[in-house]
C-alpha cells in the first residue's frame, strides 16, 4: 500500500466534501486498499485524520503561515491574506482544517488534538504579526492584539467558508476587504 496515495485521497475526499461524509469505507475503495491496509498504516479513522491533517497543515496551511511570518508589514501581510483567502483555486472548496474545527465534537482524540494544536499555533501567529504591526508603529495602541488576532483568523476563516459555499471571489474579496479595513485605519 502506497500510504502518500492514500494520503492524497483521503485528503481531497475530506476536502472536497465534509470529513464527517467520508467513510473508511469510501476511502478504501477510491484507493483499491483493504481496510485492514488503512487500519495496519494509520491504526484507526482518527490515525488517518489526523495523518491527513498532518499533510494538509504541510501543504497548505504552511502558506498562510509563511504570509503572517514574512515581515512584509501591516497592509501588504493584509493584502496577501485576502488573495490568498479570496483567490487561492485551491480554497474553491474551502479549508479542510477550518471544516475539522467547525466539527470538532466528531472528530477523534488524535485529530482533535491536532486541530486544537494548528488553532493555538494561527492564534500565536495572529498574534505575532499584530504586535509586529504594533512594534513597527503601523498598529495602534490601545487596541487589543488577542481580539484583533481573533477578529483576523475568523474573518479569514468565514471568506474561505464563503468561498466553499459558492460565493463570488471577488465579491469575497471585496467583503474581506473591508472587514480587513479596520487594522489600516489613521
Amino acid at each position: 500500500m502506497d500510504t502518500e496515495k492514500v494520503l492524497d485521497i483521503a485528503m481531497t475526499a475530506y476536502w472536497q466534501t465534509d470529513p464527517a461524509d467520508v467513510s473508511v469505507n469510501a476511502i478504501t475503495q477510491m484507493a483499491g486498499i483493504s481496510k485492514p491496509s488503512l487500519y495496519r498504516a494509520f491504526g484507526s479513522e482518527d490515525g488517518l485524520s489526523r495523518a491527513v491533517l498532518d499533510r494538509y497543515a504541510e501543504q497548505v496551511l504552511s502558506e498562510m503561515f509563511l504570509i503572517l511570518h514574512g515581515g512584509k508589514g501591516l497592509r501588504r501581510t493584509l493584502d496577501a491574506l485576502i488573495d490568498f483567502a479570496s483567490g487561492d483555486p485551491r480554497m474553491e472548496t474551502g479549508c479542510l482544517f477550518y471544516k475539522m474545527r467547525a466539527g470538532k465534537h466528531r472528530l477523534g482524540p488524535d485529530t482533535l488534538a491536532r486541530v486544537e494544536e494548528i488553532d493555538a499555533a494561527a492564534q500565536a501567529a495572529y498574534v505575532a504579526f499584530l504586535q509586529a504591526a504594533r512594534n513597527a508603529g503601523e498598529w495602534p495602541d490601545g487596541l487589543s492584539v488577542e481580539a484583533g488576532a481573533k477578529y483576523l483568523g475568523e474573518q479569514i476563516a468565514l471568506a474561505i467558508t464563503q468561498r466553499a459555499s459558492g460565493e463570488d471571489p471577488a465579491r469575497i474579496r471585496e467583503m474581506l476587504t473591508l472587514a480587513l479595513s479596520v487594522f489600516t485605519r489613521p
